[in-house]
């Protein structure tokens, strides 16, 4: 058999020259997982997305634990130590300098045995809030990396020209890829807020007498309060305009070149 004769039946038979058995399994097993993403892709747009946006809607709106706060939550200590008679403990006191206790130094260093007389308690209406706003975060970022790497693998290889339905995607995997930036960003400002509230809280322990240290515990809980609302009002509306771009460019989105697009056809 010459080898034009070799190269043509290759040709015909649809095998990739030179791919091994092996080889050809890999990639059947790819070929199966792109289905199956493309289908969960569509899956998420058309039915899981605009139910997370009824479902974003109805909390906001009906949800009082998403309403705007309209006054500042009360900071006290939920209980107080007895057995350090009245004199607060510092933690400069266990300093190798005025303790002679190797043991209580050393526990004290590593963050483990120091004690405060006040025990503050976090603000219960937040925590709801994060919690439910960090569970809705990871199924977005869940729904938006099927979706994404779905759109990345319609986009066709590289030519000259009849490049618009290629732009209309990838236009859509950078608005993708905004909105789960913007989700990561909500997740990093649940810990930002604990960082800057336990700082005054401790503050607050520490100088009884100061009220401004109360009240700027007060206004750090409100504005995060409302900054958890506005977070999950982001979130629907990110939902809301990628459910509207993808469906209506879903033609270009799953065939970004047809034939009928070609020049001089």
């Amino acid at each position: 058999m010459s080898a034009a004769q070799k190269g043509k039946k290759a040709k015909v038979g649809g095998d990739k020259p030179h791919e091994t058995e092996v080889a050809k399994e890999r990639r059947s097993g790819v070929d199966a997982l792109r289905a199956r993403l493309a289908v969960e892709a569509e899956i998420i747009v058309h039915e899981k997305m605009p139910a997370k946006i009824l479902e974003l809607t109805k909390v906001l709106e009906e949800g009082d634990l998403w309403k705007y706060p309209t006054h500042d939550d009360v900071v006290k200590a939920v209980s107080q130590s007895t057995g350090g008679g009245d004199k607060k403990r510092k933690i400069d006191e266990l300093s190798p300098r005025k303790h002679s206790n190797a043991t209580e130094i050393e526990g004290a260093a590593n963050g483990v045995e120091v004690k405060s007389d006040f025990v503050f308690a976090s603000n219960s209406a937040i925590l709801q809030q994060q919690e439910y706003l960090k569970s809705e975060i990871q199924d977005c970022l869940q729904m938006l990396s099927k979706v994404k790497i779905w759109i990345h693998l319609n986009i066709p290889k590289v030519e000259d020209g009849n490049n618009f339905g290629v732009s209309i995607q990838e236009d859509t995997v950078n608005e993708l890829t905004k909105a789960e930036d913007t989700s990561f960003s909500l997740l990093e400002a649940v810990n930002k807020y604990f960082m800057t509230r336990g700082k005054l809280v401790s503050r607050m322990a520490k100088y009884p007498g100061l009220h401004d240290y109360a009240k700027s515990v007060q206004e750090v809980d409100r504005r995060e309060r409302v900054n958890l609302c506005l977070s999950l009002y982001d979130l629907r509306n990110n939902y809301f305009i990628l459910f509207d771009s993808i469906t209506k460019n879903m033609d270009k989105i799953k065939k970004p070149r047809s034939a009928h697009d070609l020049p001089f056809t």
